[in-house]
Order: C-alpha cells, then sequence, then structure tokens
C-alpha cells in the first residue's frame, strides 16, 4: 500500500486541494485504528487503508483532508463537539459520496446534509436537539427544581466541553490537543511581542544599550548577507507554500463546503477540456523534423486503468529467480523458503512525444503506464522522429522521475524498430497523426482520440470519450454529474 499513489488519485479527483496537500505531513500510525489529523498532519494505519478499495482509500483520505481544508478543527470551539464532529462528516460524506467515492463502514451518512454547509447543518441538527429535549420533558411531565436544573445544564457543559468523541470511520481524538496547542503558540506568541516591546522601550532609555544593539544588528544584517544560500532560499519557498496553504484554508473554511465542491467540479471540466483540446490540435502534423527537448512533465498521478491489461498482455513470461513460501519447509523451528522461478511477463512501452502531443495527453500517456506495472515488467521510451532509448520502470515513482525528449514530428517506423526482437509485449501510445509504418509490428496500438489508423499487424485500440473522462476521475455512480 502506497500513499503516495492514493495521494496522487485523490488529487486528480479535487485538484482543489493541492497547496493542503503539498505542506501536509502523512505518518504511518499503528495505535490508531483508521485516519485522523491534528490540523496539520495526516495519521493513518497502514493495516486499515490496505483493507479498502482503491476508491474506499481515496474517501477516507479526501474525508480527512476535508477536516484541514474547511478548518473544521479550529471552528469547533463553542460549539457541542459531538454534534459539531456528525455536521461536519455528513456534509462532506454528503459531497463525496456525490462524486462518486463509496463510502466506507461507520461513516456518518445523512442524504439531506447535501443541501448545507457545516454551520447550517450543526444549527439544524442543534435546533432538533433542543426541540427532541422539550417533547421528552413535556412527555414525561416530571418537573425539576431550580437546583436540579442547573446541576443538569453543568453536567451538560462538562460534557459538551470534555472532548470530542469518534461519530465516523476517521478519529477525532487529536482536536482538542490541536485546539490546546494553537492557543499555546497564540499565547506565547503575544508575551513574545510584550516582551519585545518592554525591551525596545528600555533600550531607547539608555543610550549605550541603544548602540550596542545597533552594532548587534548591523553584524547580524552582515551575517545574513554573506551566509546566503540556497537552504534559505527553500526555506522560503517552504514558507510561501505554507501561506498559500493557509490562504487556501481561509478561503475555504469561509466560503463554505457546497461552494467548494461546486469549483472544484468546474476544475475537473477544465481538466477534460485540456484533455480534448490536446486531442484535436495537431498543428505540427505528422512532419519530419527531431527536437531534442526535455519534455518537463509534473504533477502525473494516477488515474483509474482503462483497459484489462492482464488479458491484453500476452502469456509469454520471462522466469526469473524469486523466494517463495508457497511450499516452505521447517528445519529447526525456522520457516526456510524454497528459491523458485516465478514468471514475470515484460512489456516495452514506447510514446509518441511529437509536436501535436501535448503536456496534458502525454501526462495521460505516463498514468496508462503506471496501471501497466501492477501486471508487467515495464520499459519506457519516447520517439518523435527518433528513438531515445528505453528507460526500465521499477515503480510508479521511476515515471515521475524520467526524463521525456521529444517535441519535433513523428516517424512509426522508428518507433516499431525501437523494440527488443524477442520482447512480445509491445506498446505504442500515440495521437496517430503519421504515416502508418511500412514493417510489420505485432503490437496493442494505444490511439488517443479521433484519428482512425491502419497499420500492418497488431491490434488498435481507441480511447474513446468516456474512457476520457475516466482519465480526469470524471466518472460518478449512478449520479448525472
Amino acid at each position: 500500500m502506497c500513499i503516495e499513489s492514493i495521494i496522487n488519485r485523490m488529487l486528480v479527483k479535487y485538484p482543489l486541494f493541492g497547496s493542503v496537500v503539498a505542506h501536509s505531513h502523512f505518518v504511518e500510525e499503528s495505535s490508531i485504528e483508521t485516519a485522523g489529523t491534528d490540523g496539520k498532519t495526516i495519521y493513518y494505519n497502514p493495516l486499515f487503508l490496505a483493507s479498502l478499495s482503491k476508491e474506499e482509500q481515496v474517501f477516507v483520505l479526501a474525508h480527512v483532508i476535508c477536516h484541514i481544508a474547511f478548518n473544521h478543527i479550529f471552528r469547533s470551539e463553542g460549539r457541542e463537539k459531538d454534534l459539531w464532529n456528525i455536521a461536519t462528516d455528513a456534509v462532506i460524506n454528503a459531497f463525496l459520496k456525490q462524486d462518486g467515492l463509496p463510502l466506507v463502514d461507520g461513516v456518518v451518512a445523512i442524504s439531506e446534509a447535501i443541501d448545507y454547509d457545516a454551520e447550517e447543518f450543526y444549527q439544524k441538527l442543534l435546533e432538533e436537539k433542543k426541540q427532541q429535549e422539550k417533547d421528552n420533558r413535556n412527555k414525561e411531565g416530571q418537573k425539576q427544581d431550580s437546583s436540579n436544573n442547573q446541576e443538569n445544564s453543568r453536567q451538560q457543559n462538562d460534557e459538551n466541553e470534555s472532548g470530542y468523541h469518534d461519530v465516523g470511520h476517521d478519529t477525532h481524538a487529536m482536536w482538542e490537543k490541536a485546539i490546546e496547542d494553537k492557543h499555546r503558540e497564540e499565547k506565547s506568541s503575544c508575551e513574545k511581542d510584550l516582551m519585545d516591546e518592554e525591551e525596545k522601550q528600555t533600550v531607547e532609555k539608555d543610550s549605550f544599550l541603544s548602540k550596542v544593539k545597533r552594532l548587534f544588528s548591523e553584524q547580524k544584517q552582515k551575517r545574513e548577507a554573506k551566509d546566503e544560500s540556497q537552504g534559505e532560499v527553500e526555506k522560503k519557498q517552504e514558507s510561501e507554500k505554507e501561506n498559500e496553504r493557509e490562504e487556501d484554508i481561509e478561503k475555504w473554511s469561509q466560503r463554505g463546503e457546497k461552494d467548494f465542491f461546486k469549483q472544484n467540479k468546474i476544475e475537473r471540466k477544465k481538466q477534460l477540456e485540456e484533455l480534448r483540446d490536446a486531442l484535436v490540435r495537431q498543428s505540427h502534423g505528422c512532419g519530419d523534423t527531431t527536437n531534442r527537448n526535455i519534455r518537463n512533465i509534473t504533477s502525473i498521478g494516477t488515474s483509474a486503468p482503462l483497459l484489462d491489461w492482464r488479458r491484453l498482455l500476452k502469456e509469454a513470461v520471462k522466469y526469473e529467480i524469486d523466494w517463495s513460501y508457497e511450499n516452505a519447509g521447517i528445519e529447526d523451528g525456522v520457516v526456510t523458503a524454497y528459491l523458485e522461478e516465478m514468471p514475470q511477463p515484460e512489456t516495452e512501452i514506447v510514446l509518441d512525444t511529437s509536436g501535436s502531443i501535448n503536456e496534458v495527453l502525454l501526462r495521460n500517456f505516463l498514468r496508462e503506464c503506471k496501471n501497466i506495472l501492477s501486471s508487467s515488467k515495464v520499459k519506457v521510451g519516447c520517439f518523435d522522429t527518433k528513438f531515445y532509448g528505453f528507460t526500465e520502470i521499477k515503480n510508479e515513482a521511476d515515471i515521475d522521475k524520467v526524463p521525456f525528449y521529444g517535441g519535433g514530428g513523428t516517424d512509426f517506423d522508428v518507433a516499431v524498430n525501437a523494440f527488443t526482437r524477442r520482447v512480445e509485449n509491445k506498446i505504442i501510445f500515440t495521437d496517430g497523426w503519421a504515416n502508418m509504418p511500412s514493417t510489420r509490428i505485432d503490437a496493442i496500438w494505444i490511439v488517443f482520440g479521433d484519428r482512425k489508423i491502419n497499420p500492418i499487424g497488431g491490434k488498435v485500440i481507441y480511447i474513446n470519450e468516456e474512457q476520457l473522462k475516466k482519465l480526469c476521475h470524471y466518472e460518478t455512480k449512478g449520479r448525472a454529474m
């Protein structure tokens, strides 16, 4: 179970969470049953996440991120904690479900919450609770004297302030400590400001101390100018990211959950439109020029598999030596594995990186390459009118780091001649805009868009409109967008 993979899948579906995720920490924590946050760090039990489906994992991570993005922890002050927990969980779960994510067992699921922001739904629940308490008192017909009323009121307030009780699948146990820490930091900051002001007044009264302070200040400035380094630049960049994160949290906590999910839907539509535009812009044509420029592809992310790669990839396998415990024995109380030959298929993939392939389209080629990794060993290479060599891919992170060359014309003869002769799993990702190769090739052609091709040999699979939607995680389950 790779947390980075879950994060990437979540960001494809919720791009507006980008700044929040970029400056949040993710920590494995086996002492909690599920997942939770203190507003800065996201803690998760890896065994819990591993027990879920991929879509359920995205739901859990998105749910916890929502608590940070909408500032649910610090907005809880002055409210009945358990009722606030229910209100926030109900609202965000309703929106996540509307986006097609499956709710995991134990969540708060109240369908009408889809029409409310957290404060609105909390107020509704609070009024219902008060009305229910009033009805119960009237029904029972019991009268309590003033002292009992005061005692009960005090006990109820103590319960409301005693802590957060988990009401869903994620834990809110860290919320109270996060609030205490925030108050402690604010108090410390105020005390420091007060001390600085008192020190300033004292120094100003003493001319000698004023001179000393000025000398120290000048020396400090010289040291800072002399010690300017890359580390300081990185620190500044981190500070800017943190500021961006805090600004987004402030923005979305004020605008509310309903507005966020509305804007996120618009952003996802924009991504889909960019992908469509990439498929129709073929301004460079097939050309005959090469362009050995490095294509810097960032924020690749992941997407649901477009194809059943286990079925498509051929049965041809290359045997590797691997350790297996399937037929292990016990010798002197120690489990001993037997060395066995384990079948491991091999696949070579060539990516069209010509001028007609922009970053949006290439990014989606790469996402599908990640999906192939689960079914085969993979090597990836790029071509335009020149092939730039294969790179062995061992995990998803390798794809994120590979330099991608290209930007010139398109020559499919170059592509088909790039494959290793004995490797039978050959895949070509392209938009199809070039003359077909003269050489027969038994490959799988994955064509993004409407361009129809007729290569000699092989199999052609076209990625249609519905599959393009899957690339942006834009599908829903049982609801129209």
